[in-house]
């Protein structure tokens, strides 16, 4: 008897089989994480402040994705980026997936400029969850080997889940626009014309030379 659909661990990869820029994130954001304990004044050197961006420090807009305070938000984004990147980073390879990381990283500091800044790793989790989903919404499984769903439930649990908490935290809706700002590069990454999705269609110049092919054709010749 044969199953419709074949439920599959979801666990994260052991720390030696982690893919390098996975890991590399990781040990940045608990780097982050003591930091703004031990040394708050140098973590503000990293958080992403509007007016310090246009006087030209532009590293806030990556480094602040690694300063977060709350210990709870830390743990959480470290589990889903190493379940995620751990199964993502090794199908897209390395240097796609670390451009993906900093692009949904800038775009959403970029427009949190526009809402007053902030700090934290949620924006760039929120794209890579995205992503993950958009690689097979209806796969099943069960997660972390406890609750059965599909890619697409889980990421629509975990949006809820993250803006009720932003809206709880900040009590303003405009900061959404800074929490969820990856999620364009998400779908350009895999549905877009580099991802695997929907490609533009070449235009063909009315300029161009066409080829012809000269046959011989007997006492005729004729030319086709």
């Amino acid at each position: 008897m044969s199953s419709r659909y074949s439920l599959q661990f979801g666990g994260p990869p052991s720390w030696r089989r982690i893919p390098p820029i996975t890991r590399a994130v990781l040990v940045l954001v608990a780097a982050g994480y003591l930091l703004s304990l031990a040394a708050p004044g140098a973590a503000f050197w990293l958080v992403l402040a509007p007016g310090a961006v246009l006087a030209g420090q532009a590293w806030r807009l990556l480094t602040y994705a690694v300063v977060n305070v709350s210990i709870g938000a830390v743990l959480v984004d470290l589990l889903l980026l190493w379940q995620m990147g751990g199964e993502l980073e090794p199908r897209w390879g390395s240097r796609r997936f670390g451009a993906f990381l900093a692009a949904a990283t800038v775009l959403a500091g970029a427009l949190g400029l526009l809402v007053g800044g902030g700090a934290g790793l949620s924006p760039t989790v929120l794209a890579l969850i995205f992503a993950w989903m958009l690689e097979g919404p209806s796969q099943r499984l069960l997660f972390f080997g406890v609750f059965p769903m599909t890619r697409l439930g889980f990421a629509a649990l975990a949006f809820v889940l993250v803006v009720f908490s932003e809206l709880e935290a900040t009590r303003s809706l405009p900061r959404l626009l800074f929490v969820l700002g990856g999620l364009p590069v998400a779908w350009l990454f895999v549905r877009g014309p580099r991802g695997g999705g929907p490609r533009f269609p070449r235009l063909r110049s009315p300029f161009r030379r066409r080829r012809f092919t000269v046959v011989d054709a007997g006492r005729d010749f004729r030319v086709h």
